[in-house]
């Protein structure tokens, strides 16, 4: 009779056969892992492969969604619709109803004492306790000023002040027991041409009118119905006619970018160029005027202008950047300083230029290639501040030292040549 094994060996056996279980097991959840990463790999490049050659929109099709718009956010792609109904309103006029919703509670209509058939124009609400921000053209009518709200109801307001130079003004409505809604801001150091931008305005008396566009450029400088230059401003292509000046330019989110300020036409009317200052501007302007009633910066007492390939060709320049100095003020602080301007007359479009006047390149450490550059030194600057001009004089870069800025002012600010 054969005897049965021990026990042990028994136990042993079946743990053997356990263990060679359980690693089969697992050698083939591996390889199945391994074949499905595979496969996801593979996938994944066919995927990027048609988003690549026809983006999203392609990737949808294969999958048979057909669609005519995609909304591309700062925090992803937006492709949602609930449930099984029909499509009502594409992403993109979605995007335009809601920021529209949003943010044309928070536009008002201005009304002057010599204008009370219509409004001047538009303004934003931009603080909780009553500020509103809109152009200086818009309120130099004078007299009381009253605002209509979206929602019909008008109240007074007075004006806290103005700043020509920007045509930005801030008034306020007087003692408004109302909820009032100010727009959220959107540095305009993000801003890119081609970005859609949405404006809310009344033209021709038309309240709360909304259009769309895109930005067309950017940093433009213009001249104002006043003979004043603006720098930095947002050009754009929405429709923008009178009666939206004051009003903003919002970007897809309803984030005000922009003051609607102008419009270049030779009818008066929309021809595809308006243009926006940029809503950092009007914050620091606005900010300015509610502290203080006025905004101080300073200028160079000089009339002056840009240079262009012409005047450097026809002049013979040594330098293909800069402000020319047409003229300084006699007398004044750049006369006395020993800025020098030019002495042969020439003439340049509707005005009169001197030629063979220093070329400024450079205020204290930045460099001066133009107008914009120029500006954007100024309105950082008080009058009284000194300054060190650096200007090409014959060929020579020669240092004035100390040079005092005076008061910019709507009348010197004309002294500048388009």
């Amino acid at each position: 009779m054969r005897e049965k094994p021990p026990l042990s060996k028994i136990i042993a056996a079946v743990s053997a056969v356990i263990v060679f279980l359980f690693v089969f097991i697992l050698l083939i959840i591996w390889t199945l892992r391994i074949y499905e990463d595979r496969r996801r790999e593979d996938l994944q490049g066919e995927i990027d492969k048609v988003t690549a050659e026809g983006g999203e929109a392609a990737l949808l099709a294969l999958g048979g969604y057909e669609i005519d718009n995609i909304f591309y956010s700062d925090d992803g792609l937006i492709l949602f619709e609930e449930g099984d109904k029909d499509w009502l309103y594409s992403a993109d006029e979605l995007q335009n109803i809601s920021v529209y919703r949003q943010c044309a509670p928070s536009v008002v209509e201005i009304y002057t004492e010599n204008n009370l058939s219509g409004a001047t124009g538009c303004g934003v609400i931009i603080s909780s306790d009553g500020y509103i921000v809109t152009n200086t053209h818009v309120v130099n009518a004078g007299g009381s000023l009253s605002v209509k709200f979206h929602d019909g109801s008008v109240e007074d307001a007075f004006l806290v002040g103005t700043d020509p130079v920007t045509d930005i003004a801030v008034i306020r409505v007087d003692d408004s027991t109302r909820m009032l809604m100010p727009l959220a801001f959107r540095s305009a150091d993000e801003l890119v041409v081609g970005q859609k931008v949405i404006a809310i305005g009344s033209p021709y008396g038309y309240s709360w009118s909304q259009s769309v566009g895109t930005i067309s450029a950017l940093e433009r400088t213009v001249t104002s119905s006043q003979g004043v230059s603006l720098s930095m401003l947002i050009q754009t292509d929405a429709q923008i006619n009178p009666g939206n000046s004051g009003g903003p330019l919002l970007d897809g989110k309803g984030n005000m970018i922009g003051l609607i300020t102008a419009i270049y036409s030779t009818s008066g009317s929309a021809q595809g160029v308006s243009f926006a200052i940029p809503v950092n501007t009007v914050i620091e302007v606005a900010s300015e005027i509610i502290r203080l009633g006025h905004v101080d910066r300073g200028t160079l007492d000089i009339l002056c202008v840009e240079l262009n390939p012409m005047i450097v060709d026809y002049a013979s320049l040594p330098v293909s950047e800069g402000i020319l100095i047409s003229q300084v003020i006699p007398a004044g602080e750049a006369d006395s300083a020993g800025l020098r301007g030019g002495s042969r007359a020439v003439q340049y479009g509707n005005s009169v230029i001197y030629l063979g006047g220093d070329v400024i390149t450079a205020l204290d450490d930045t460099p001066v290639r133009g107008y914009s550059d120029y500006y954007a030194f100024m309105a950082a600057s008080d009058s009284g501040d000194k300054v060190d001009v650096t200007v090409n004089r014959n060929g020579d870069e020669i240092v004035i030292k100390n040079v005092p800025l005076v008061e910019q002012t709507l009348e010197n600010m004309r002294w500048v040549i388009r």
